[in-house]
């Protein structure tokens, strides 16, 4: 009777143990999976970024030709979303430079936390791309030739 205790006692130890794990590659899978849906976003925004960096070239260079032409509010607005999509993609750079997946020595509801805390994140960045982008597509649609 007792060996049936133990073993059945350790069976629940075990699937218990196997369930956490299975959360927890379940939470690391979504926050990859996350984070591979924003680098396409990064892509279109630094694509964004060469597209608003050409015109400020060909804007500064009409400005230095015709100095009576004043073009600094465009020339504003234009660096303004280069840095916001710039600052974004740096946040994007620091997230995968400090994510660490080596949990050994971590229990359970540590790695839950972090893997949780690191979805968010990726998360807050998403959202970030996903504005710059907006706002960048829709100035950049008075430039586009018809």
């Amino acid at each position: 009777m007792k060996y049936r205790i133990i073993i059945a006692a350790s069976l629940l130890v075990f699937t218990a143990c196997k369930d956490t794990k299975n959360d927890e590659k379940k939470l690391e899978a979504e926050v990859m999976e996350m984070h591979e849906k924003v680098m396409a976003d990064g892509e279109t925004a630094m694509q964004n970024k060469m597209k608003l960096d050409t015109l400020l070239l060909k804007k500064d260079s009409v400005k230095r030709a015709f100095p009576a032409l004043d073009t600094s509010a465009e020339n504003k607005t234009m660096r303004s979303l280069s840095s916001r999509i710039l600052k974004t993609d740096d946040a994007m750079s620091d997230w995968m430079h400090n994510y660490n997946p080596d949990f050994r020595g971590k229990s359970h509801q540590e790695v839950m936390n972090y893997l949780a805390q690191q979805k968010k994140t990726v998360g807050q960045i998403n959202t970030a791309y996903k504005s710059v982008i907006q706002s960048s597509n829709q100035y950049l649609l008075k430039y586009k030739k018809k």
